[in-house]
């Protein structure tokens, strides 16, 4: 084995590693979003939308690195 095939299996670890923790993270926001409807409307308006940019966020990541890994 070559290093630059070593360190390529390393990278594609890592980027396995990000995938799966950016893929928690939009579990639970996506769970966050469903316990917005507890809260007073003014409060559950701006959660929605901090929560919807993290969501976006978290998708041009995921997006990124699914790209990266082909």
């Amino acid at each position: 084995m070559t290093y630059g095939g070593g360190r390529r299996s390393h990278d594609r670890q890592i980027a396995e590693s990000q995938l799966s923790e950016l893929q928690n993270v939009r579990v639970l926001l996506e769970e966050a979003r469903g316990l917005l409807r507890n809260l007073a409307y003014h409060r559950r308006a701006r959660l929605e939308i901090r929560i919807g940019e993290a969501l976006d966020e978290v998708d041009r990541q995921i997006g990124e690195l699914r790209a990266d890994r082909r």
